[in-house]
Formats: structure tokens, sequence, C-alpha cells
């Protein structure tokens, strides 16, 4: 019951950002519109890579973590299914922050070389965003989307919500906006190391 009451409050929140979202016009520069704000909260939300690293991610706490809904197949699933509705919680309110705030959140790629200097510059930009001014600002509306998921997603999880439990998930959410940027970051050369290596054993 715990779940479906969950999982009805994250497509209200949906559906309210949506409704922010028909108020805000198109940028006068061209350079974020609204189109590109809901494109962005698509990707990261339904994305099949962002499910698919989601799915990794949820398998690794299934085995490792306390099995709050079980360790079979029916625990993995609600699990996922958790996780998943605190991702929508989380970007939708976001999404609904960023059209307030007019903030363009994006995580651009640094294209400067060498590993350290790149996890640095994605490490950085984890939490920074656009602001309207076109100036490097604190990403606010990254922060109210963390602090919404840990707020709201205990309302269908066993524990409830309590202050360590809060202080807990704010430290793991913030941890998950930094693999973010750095797999944004160096997916690319990832792929293409991917793609060497197919070619090679092609070759053989």
């Amino acid at each position: 019951m715990l779940c479906r009451l969950g999982y009805l409050g994250c497509f209200s929140i949906f559906f309210l950002a949506c409704a922010v979202a028909q108020n805000r016009s198109t940028d006068a520069t061209g350079s974020v519109t609204l189109s590109d704000d809901f494109r962005y909260y698509l990707h990261r939300t339904y994305g099949m890579h962002r499910l698919g690293w989601l799915a990794v991610d949820t398998a690794i706490d299934h085995l490792t973590g306390e099995p709050e809904w079980g360790r079979g197949i029916g625990g993995y699933s609600c699990r996922y299914a958790s996780s998943f509705g605190r991702r929508l919680i989380s970007n939708s309110v976001e999404f609904g922050t960023i059209l307030v705030l007019r903030q363009d959140p994006r995580f651009h790629r640094s294209h400067k070389r060498g590993l350290f200097p790149r996890m640095k510059y994605a490490t950085k930009h984890a939490f920074l965003a656009i602001g309207s001014t076109g100036e490097i600002e604190p990403a606010y509306a990254r922060f109210a989307g963390i602090a919404g998921g840990a707020l709201i997603a205990p309302a269908w999880r066993r524990r409830g919500l309590s202050a360590s439990g809060f202080g807990q998930d704010l430290a793991f959410s913030t941890l998950d906006q930094v693999q973010n940027s750095l797999l944004t970051e160096f997916t690319p050369d990832l792929v293409n190391v991917g793609r060497k290596v197919r070619k090679r054993m092609l070759r053989k």
C-alpha cells in the first residue's frame, strides 16, 4: 500500500512540474529552451543507459545491503522500483526548480587532458549550474531534488523517515551526482576503448 501511495506521489510531482513548464517561455538568446530542459529531464530519468546503471547499482546494494524486501528476485524488483521511484521524485523536483530559477544544470564535458584534471572538473561541476545571467552558480535545483528524494522516498520504505536516515540518504545521493558527472565525462573514452578492443578481436 505504501509503495502505491509513494508512486502516486511521484507521478503527482511529475505532472505538477509539467504544468509549471507550460508557463516558461523560450530563452531569448536561444541557448536553453523548455524543450531542452524537458529532453534533459527525460534523458536523466528514463534514458536506457541510466536505467541500466541503476539496475547495476541496485544489484550491488541488493547483494551487499540490508534485505529490506528479501533476497530473491522479488526483493530485487522491489528495491529497483524503490530506487527508480526515488530518482523520479528527485529529477521531477529538480526539473520544476530549474523552470523556476531558470538554471541550466546540464553537465558539459571539460575537454581537458589528463585523468586527474578531468576527475577534478567532473567532481566540482557535479554541483554547479549556469544561471539565468550566464554565470556559474551552485546547482540549487539539484540540491532541491536531492532533498526532495530524501524526504519523500521513506514513505514506502519500512524504516520510515528519521534524522539519521535523511542524512545518510543525502550523503549517498551526493555521491551519486559525482558518479553521474564522472560517467558523463569519461563515457565517450570508454566507448572508444571498447570499439578498439572489438576491432582487434575481429581481426584475430
